[in-house]
């Protein structure tokens, strides 16, 4: 608090005949708050322990995550050449989990799945998948026939019916399929090859996929940098 002192150089005191008096105000009440009803009153804000705090952060992010991963999108990597040359070792990819709950697999599609097996093992004919994780394309639809013959892969709706043969531009080397088949996929399965023809673990091998082995389909890639794409 700063004291107030007189100018200099003020003027000279005054003097009078008569005292001068202020005139004596009325005592006035003092000033009274407007009463608060329940409505108006404020509500005071709950506070929430800092540690209880940071757990249901915590639980709100994993719960998140496992939602996301669990059954949104999953990031997964290349272990092998097999689907060069789209993608490469090393690749890393992202899968919707989702999409095959709207549609079923189409021809194209790049997918990640569980071959049939047994643990580890892959195995033709079984009717258990195994635990690894295969990534592969979508060569061969419910109830069609496959057929490599004179370098391609022949689609027929059924055995010698309303043949063609598949155009694939993803093909390092188109025209270069060995023989197989022919195959006949049943109902409710697939016929998978890796883009990498000669050095591809598949349908040819094992045989085909039930749907419910396929986890998803790869739609971008996403690391390195200087590879990323959508399939």
């Amino acid at each position: 608090m700063h004291e107030v002192e007189p100018a200099p150089g003020g003027e000279p005191e005054q003097t009078v005949d008569e005292p001068v008096s202020e005139p004596r105000a009325e005592a006035e009440a003092p000033l009274q708050p407007p009463a608060e009803t329940e409505a108006a009153r404020p509500k005071r804000r709950r506070q929430i322990n800092p540690f209880v705090e940071l757990v249901l952060i915590l639980v709100a992010a994993f719960g998140l995550w496992y939602v996301i991963d669990g059954w949104v999108v999953k990031p997964y990597k290349i272990p092998s050449a097999s689907m060069e040359p789209t993608l490469q070792e090393g690749d890393r990819v992202l899968v919707a989990r989702f999409i095959y709950h709207l549609h079923g697999p189409r021809r194209g599609d790049v997918v990640v799945f569980h071959p049939p097996g047994t643990g580890g093992t892959v195995q033709r004919g079984a009717k258990t998948e195994a635990s690894v994780y295969f990534i592969k394309r979508v060569i061969g639809l419910p109830g069609e026939t496959v057929e490599g013959r004179d370098g391609h892969v022949q689609i027929c709706k059924a055995h010698e019916v309303d043949c063609r043969s598949l155009t694939e531009p993803y093909l390092m080397s188109p025209g270069q399929v060995s023989d197989f088949g022919p195959v006949t996929v049943p109902k409710g399965q697939y016929f998978l090859m890796g883009d990498n023809r000669g050095d591809s673990d598949d349908s040819r091998d094992w045989g085909t996929l039930p749907r419910g082995n396929i986890i998803g389909k790869a739609f971008a890639i996403y690391w390195p940098l200087d590879r990323i794409s959508t399939l």
